[in-house]
């Protein structure tokens, strides 16, 4: 889970964690990188925020490079059409509005590892 927002990412991690997945948080891209690469195999899907200060989806574009098995799900402010638009996110890639409802995301989450 990443988002630079304290109060969102502590948020996100207890819900999920309440609705049973063992969640890492981070709270920039190089730390999700980071986690990634410390918990190899581990971790089947990243739910990012595209809003990071200063980072876009390279942390995202680097998961997804090194770590081709993780299933990237976006979760962000930023509207689908503009992210769709602008290049920042695959088409096909599951996509969710902030503020995020935690039974969606759990229920998007088991989705994509249930593809795996």
């Amino acid at each position: 889970m990443v988002d630079d927002d304290a109060d969102i990412l502590e948020t996100t991690v207890y819900a999920m964690r309440k609705r049973g997945f063992d969640v890492y948080g981070a709270s920039s891209g190089p730390a999700a990188v980071e986690i990634c690469q410390q918990h190899p195999g581990e971790i089947d899907a990243l739910v990012a925020d595209l809003s990071l200060p200063g980072e876009s989806t390279r942390f995202a574009q680097t998961i997804a490079g090194s770590f081709p098995n993780i299933k990237i799900v976006y979760a962000t402010g930023i509207p689908r059409h503009i992210a769709l638009s602008t290049g920042l996110v695959p088409a096909d890639a599951p996509y969710l509005q902030k503020p995020v409802d935690a039974d969606l995301l759990a229920n998007v989450l088991r989705g994509q590892v249930a593809s795996t």
